[in-house]
């Protein structure tokens, strides 16, 4: 078998190693990370893994930083993120090390451990594995990210909602975000979905109560007066459009009278999972009264009056649909009950696909 010619790379990767033969060294891993090629041949050798794992918690901060942004890229690829997460240097696997890291209030480069953290959780089989690894954390983390200033050295640690938003696939981490006691986590998460300085963090919430609105069963809680969650998913969508008096009084309290400077959220995938959220909601008779007495029709009126992108104006009007009929039009308390035969789904998709063709 030919030697791995990284093998005689190892050995400038130790810690204690002269820092400027690991400087060299990092830079061209870094390098090779950039490529599938080059992430498919790191892969192979399990001893360079381990030390680049390693370098991470170098006392030399370039070190440390180019060791997390190689490792950044290697789980940005779906076989990379697999093979990363079976090492455990240390006697710790890496997830429970990079969230250590994130809850280091002195780690410096914190955002590429949370962007490492995002890449790993992305793929939903990876995500089963590791969740043992992050429930007794949960909370943790959870207050890492509402507290905006909570790490010292900089870093914004934005990249934990996308986290959560891909946690929030498993039914364990639904599970947790509208049960868990005294304070439920969607309270904490819901004020960001208006974050303006980030769209990362905004799309990862919004992501998050998307995921929980694929599940009907929780549905009552997301509509619950205590959550008040359409004040905070209307609000991306409203600009400062005047309603006339009778629509504005079904408005959210919040929502009424909005000052003449108030945007919609600028980002097209932002508003296209709120209204997939909206659509979701509808599923059951309660929750479309709910939306009906709250006002969502206006305000998908009015934002398919500015709306531009095809893909965002189909999906508002299949909700504006559903809204303006009367339940006995409906036919069907629960709509995630009704058969479609497979030849009318593929009906509808094609029809789907002239009007955004037609729009474009």
């Amino acid at each position: 078998m030919a030697k791995d010619p990284l093998d005689e790379m190892i050995q400038f990767l130790k810690p204690q190693a002269r820092i400027d033969l690991k400087h060299i060294a990092l830079d061209h891993l870094l390098g090779l990370s950039g490529t599938e090629d080059g992430i498919n041949v790191l892969l192979k050798n399990e001893k360079i893994i381990q030390s680049i794992i390693e370098l991470t918690n170098d006392k030399v901060d370039e070190i440390n930083k180019n060791a997390l942004l190689l490792l950044v890229n290697v789980t940005a690829n779906t076989t990379g993120a697999s093979e990363i997460i079976k090492y455990k240097p240390s006697y710790k696997n890496v997830i429970e090390i990079f969230i250590g890291y994130v809850l280091d209030q002195q780690k410096k480069d914190a955002d590429a451990v949370c962007m490492i953290l995002s890449n790993i959780t992305r793929q939903e089989n990876i995500v089963e594995e590791c969740l043992d690894s992050f429930m007794p954390h949960l909370n943790d983390l959870l207050n890492v990210f509402v507290n905006l200033d909570y790490n010292k050295k900089g870093s914004k640690l934005h990249y934990l909602a996308p986290m959560f938003s891909n946690l929030s696939c498993s039914p364990r981490i639904r599970k947790w975000l509208t049960e868990e006691n005294p304070y439920v986590p969607l309270l904490k998460l819901l004020p960001f979905c208006n974050y303006e300085q980030s769209v990362i963090l905004r799309g990862g919430v919004i992501g998050t109560i998307r995921n929980l609105s694929f599940d009907t069963k929780y549905h009552d809680f997301l509509l619950s007066n205590d959550l008040e969650l359409l004040t905070y998913l209307l609000s991306p969508l409203m600009g400062n459009e005047d309603y006339p008096d009778d629509e504005m009084d079904k408005l959210p309290i919040a929502l009424q009278y909005l000052p003449k400077e108030k945007q919609r959220d600028a980002d097209v995938d932002i508003r296209k999972m709120i209204i997939e959220t909206l659509n979701q909601l509808c599923a059951q008779r309660k929750g479309r009264e709910i939306l009906r007495d709250n006002g969502v029709y206006y305000v998908l009126r009015e934002n398919h009056k500015w709306e531009k992108d095809p893909n965002i104006l189909l999906a508002c009007e299949n909700v504006v649909d559903i809204l303006i009929q009367k339940e006995d039009e409906v036919g069907a308390e629960d709509l995630t009950t009704v058969e479609i035969p497979e030849d009318m789904t593929e009906k509808f998709q094609k029809m789907d696909e002239e009007y955004i063709n037609s729009v474009k």
